[in-house]
């Protein structure tokens, strides 16, 4: 890795950061993909590999391992190198090009810089009620979907009003299961088409306006005491297992001490028109990148990769210009693969 001089470094191998690897790779850039964890896929292969994901266009739905299966492959297409296992300790300028740190110690050279990191890493917001450690370790509170081919007809109960608890009960009564869904207020903070679907579930159980007040492991059932909001009310439900749906923290600790650190906005860097940051050179994309009015959407991603690939080459080779649309792509190596032989030349 050392002495090596990329075009691109791209900092984060979830859904972004490998398209832009995909789309770099088409256009001939001598690419680094770097993700600090041992898989790909950031926080969907974290946190929700079993999640329907509706905002990708051309599927009607498509689960997040899915998901970054098929981004795998768009990326084997192409000639780049990713290393995993590999956290960007450091970030700075050495002339013209960046100076890119790896788990204190290796280091090579680009030419420009895409963060696609995400928010960094994440962590669940806890429940904290009496009981809450202990169910806990007994395995009845989680705060991740378990392995959806084995909760059939079993009786959950989800918390929270985000799209986290939303989602959770929503892939859950797709999987048959049954699903009390308990939240503080009567209304919920998530897409409109969830909580319809949910509504008209004969599978779901809305407890609501309610909160949890304690946690009792009981055998095999996990007793949960829940104390109405407007009047204080108790009440008493079991379930094999509740998941708690208040969302994920970030954490940047490791980014934050880069030599180069751009401008920030919200949770994530101030980006302009062409997905570049404060510092010439360094863009950014995905949640890594803000801006008023932004969508954190993957199909969002998925539109910032290209135009941050391309105003690198713009920044880094002003001359070399190029073309902008994938039917001007040179597609020749791309179009010997035998998966894409398959599917077009049909």
């Amino acid at each position: 890795m050392d002495n090596e001089i990329f075009d691109i470094a791209i900092i984060g191998a979830g859904p972004a950061g490998l398209f832009a690897q995909f789309y770099a790779g088409l256009r001939e850039l001598k690419t680094a993909l770097i993700e600090a964890t041992p898989r790909i896929g950031g926080q969907i292969t974290a946190l929700y590999p079993e999640k329907t994901i509706l905002d990708v266009a051309g599927f009607l739905g498509i689960s997040g391992r899915d998901l970054v299966n098929e981004l795998k492959l768009q990326t084997d297409l192409v000639d780049s190198k990713t290393f995993l296992n590999s956290e960007v300790t450091n970030l700075k300028k050495i002339a013209s090009h960046f100076e890119i740190e790896i788990n204190h110690h290796a280091s090579f050279l680009a030419k420009s810089v895409i963060i696609a990191s995400g928010n960094g890493s994440f962590s669940p917001r806890k429940i904290d009620v009496p009981g809450s450690s202990e169910a806990e370790q007994s395995g009845m509170l989680t705060y991740l979907l378990p392995g959806l081919s084995e909760v059939a007809d079993k009786d959950f109960a989800v918390v929270g009003g985000g799209n986290t608890a939303v989602d959770y009960a929503v892939e859950l009564i797709d999987h048959d299961c049954h699903v009390s869904l308990i939240h503080r207020r009567d209304n919920f903070r998530a897409m409109e088409s969830s909580v319809t679907k949910l509504k008209n579930s004969r599978r779901t159980n809305f407890l609501t306006p309610m909160k949890i007040t304690g946690l009792s492991p009981k055998k095999e059932k996990l007793e949960i005491e829940l104390q109405s909001v407007p009047d204080g009310a108790v009440k008493r439900v079991s379930v094999d297992r509740l998941i708690g749906g208040f969302g994920f923290t970030a954490s940047s600790r490791t980014i934050n001490q880069w030599e180069e650190f751009p401008e920030q906005f919200n949770q994530g860097f101030l980006t302009n028109e062409a997905q570049m940051t404060s510092i010439a050179g360094i863009f950014a994309i995905g949640d890594a990148s803000s801006y008023p009015g932004k969508s954190d959407l993957i199909a969002t991603a998925f539109g910032e990769a290209p135009t941050a690939i391309n105003q690198a080459v713009n920044y880094f080779d002003p001359d070399r210009g190029g073309p902008q649309h994938s039917t001007s792509l040179n597609k020749k190596e791309v179009f010997k693969h035998d998966r894409i032989k398959s599917r077009y030349n049909s």
